[in-house]
């Protein structure tokens, strides 16, 4: 027995780790605020603290005020703080559900980021007039509410601690036919777990930015992650490739980063088809990374930098054939 199959049940518990993390995503904790004055309360929440790029956090701005109170409900921008806004949804003055003196008045809106780290939700001006003949408002402002944001990197191993290529060593170990089971078990399980991975990633993704802007912002990621003269640069250059093995699937909705580098060659050349620009680069990618992994093939600054504009305008090529596709469709 070889030491491969103890490093294949640390896979294969960590991505049962990665796909429990993600199926739990929607139960993290939420957090609000609360801003009084007088009888006016403004609740601002979140439903999430903790949510990873590209993952949509549900805002909600919700006053309450006495019965004919004019309230004025702020008009959110594009852009709030460092994050998109879509989904606006607006309810004024209906019944509040705890007192039926009071009403309510809510905004909601979903908001998205590519950003990563504490990232700050900003204060928003809600204007109130006491009664209805009023002719001036007075201001009243929310508290900010912050949101970490996690990189999907920071999942993966990090390229400045550890190196991923390891030599193959032979272990004595008794042959135990009890055992047989486990490699078969692994591999089973290691399909499936890695197919529902795919799958969890695939829906989030769908909810927020298009597969292009996400993969670009983690190939940013991963570029300013080598400037650090610690880090590995193997590692981050196979972690470049899974990047892209992962934008394909989200992309294209075919499984990539279950299949070999010649699979993944043929599903982009036939299934996709792809163009020859394209599947050059692709082919250059994977084939280095198979490289790495296989003959602890080393990476200079040159090849990484080539690496990193081959995968930028895979990205971009693989977007625009998209389009086309499209637009094909489209003409009757």
């Amino acid at each position: 027995m070889k030491i491969q199959q103890y490093c294949a049940t640390g896979v294969l518990l960590t991505m049962l780790a990665a796909v429990t993390s993600l199926a739990a995503e929607a139960g993290a904790g939420s957090q609000r605020s609360v801003v009084t004055q007088g009888p006016v309360a403004i609740t601002v929440s979140v439903d999430k603290e903790l949510a990873q790029v590209a993952d949509p956090v549900q805002f909600v701005l919700e006053v309450t005020a006495p019965r004919g109170t004019r309230v004025e409900l702020p008009r959110l921008p594009e852009q709030l703080g460092d994050f998109e806004v879509h989904g606006r949804e607006l309810v004024r003055d209906v019944p509040a559900a705890d007192n039926a003196s009071d009403r309510q008045w809510t905004l909601k809106a979903t908001l998205e980021t590519l950003k990563t780290g504490r990232l700050e939700i900003p204060s928003l001006d809600v204007h109130v007039a006491a009664d209805g003949n009023a002719t001036a408002f007075d201001t009243i402002r929310s508290k900010p509410i912050a949101v970490q944001v996690a990189s999907v990197l920071e999942d993966r191993a990090d390229p400045a601690k550890f190196r991923d290529i390891k030599d193959t060593v032979d272990m004595a170990v008794p042959d135990d036919a009890s055992s047989s089971w486990l490699a078969w078990t692994l591999g089973g399980s290691g399909a499936a777990v890695a197919s529902a991975l795919a799958a969890v990633l695939i829906a989030r993704r769908k909810r927020g930015p298009t597969p292009a802007a996400w993969a670009l912002g983690q190939i940013d990621d991963l570029e300013q992650l080598l400037a650090d003269e610690s880090a590995d640069p193997e590692l981050v250059y196979n972690e470049l490739v899974d990047v892209v093995r992962e934008f394909f699937e989200l992309q294209y909705e075919v499984p990539t980063r279950t299949r070999t580098s010649p699979e993944f060659l043929t599903e982009a050349a036939n299934t996709v088809q792809l163009g020859e620009a394209p599947r050059q680069r692709l082919a250059s990618l994977v084939s280095v990374a198979d490289d790495i992994k296989f003959a602890c093939y080393g990476v200079g600054n040159q090849q990484s930098e080539q690496a990193f504009a081959d995968a930028r305008a895979f990205v971009l090529e693989c977007d625009q054939h998209c389009e086309a596709v499209e637009e094909e469709r489209d003409v009757p």
